[in-house]
């Protein structure tokens, strides 16, 4: 299943245009302290943008997948019949904790 929700957020992730503007200045200011630090911080420093990258890639995934649950909760909900009462399941825990049944919210 995560190969194929990776593959509909792939094909369905759109990279803005301040996104992009964003990642150029990134890439920018990389090749400059790059050319500022040794070879050992260079390895750290590439470490660490690959951890981002791939922190990045995984919350946007996560989203994602979060996204298409609330779609499927939705569909669910809007498909059952009597639809979905928040009033009537407030009511229903009343009951239940031990309040009056007569009683009604005023509308």
């Amino acid at each position: 299943m995560p190969e194929y929700l990776r593959a509909l957020h792939e094909r369905f992730t759109t990279v803005s245009p301040e996104a992009a503007k964003i990642q150029r200045e990134r890439d920018r200011i990389l090749t400059r302290l790059r050319g500022q630090l040794g070879k050992s911080q260079r390895v750290l420093l590439l470490h660490l943008l690959d951890l981002e990258d791939d922190l990045r890639d995984q919350t946007s995934l996560d989203s994602f997948l979060s996204g298409v649950r609330l779609a499927r909760g939705i569909e669910q909900e809007l498909s059952e019949l009597p639809p979905y009462s928040f009033d009537d399941e407030n009511e229903e825990r009343a009951r239940q904790k031990g309040g009056n049944p007569q009683c009604k919210r005023n509308s």
